[in-house]
């Protein structure tokens, strides 16, 4: 496992190659977010995304979390976007709210496997700064083993993973502890499968 801090990742170009060639190969990176800690690994690398759910002993049938850094991405990448959605999403974003959305058929998504996906815009400068410069989409979920509790220590997280991830992206202790609120806008009004931090 690499240790660097957020801010030398994003200020040291030969860490930064590094860290963007390993992604796209199939790393597995921690990172932190504006609520926990999360993995992520590259969208389009079936390889990494088994490895997340190894890592976490997570169901295949829970999917993993699409990251994009601003609202324009969802359609560039396919999303379908109602009427009045987009400018109900800015309401939350960036922000603690991942909505579930039909999935695109995107070759940048390939390893996606579910009909509908989450999505969310952290808020969370630097981290919004590595998805825009990344050449792949992240998929993320909090890191911890499933059934545990989540965390925002690094030293833990460290602590916990060392021997299974390939980066952790060290943000200090997070401010936050809880986790994003997930509700499915397929339905109209859209239905909480998960409340979090934001209310609708």
């Amino acid at each position: 496992m690499k240790r660097v801090s957020v801010d030398q990742l994003l200020k040291d170009k030969q860490l930064w190659n590094e860290f963007s060639v390993s992604l796209q190969n199939g790393a597995v990176a921690v990172i932190p977010t504006d609520t926990l800690y999360g993995f992520a690994v590259a969208a389009d690398c079936e390889k990494a995304v088994a490895r997340v759910y190894e890592i976490k002993n997570r169901s295949s049938r829970k999917p993993l979390i699409l990251f994009v850094d601003r609202i324009e991405e969802l359609a560039k990448l396919g999303f379908e976007l109602k009427d009045g959605l987009p400018e109900q999403l800015k309401k939350y974003w960036p922000g603690a709210l991942t909505a579930v959305l039909p999935a695109p058929g995107h070759p940048q998504l390939c390893a996606f496997n579910f009909s509908t996906m989450g999505v969310r815009i952290p808020n969370h400068q630097m981290l919004l700064e590595i998805i825009r410069r990344l050449p792949v989409r992240l998929l993320t979920t909090s890191a911890n083993r499933s059934g545990d509790p989540s965390d925002v220590n690094p030293d833990v997280i460290a602590a916990e993973f060392a021997g299974e991830i390939d980066w952790l992206v060290d943000g200090g202790i997070l401010p936050e502890g809880m986790a994003s609120t997930v509700a499915d806008f397929t339905q109209s009004p859209p239905v909480i499968l998960r409340q979090g931090k934001i209310k609708l």
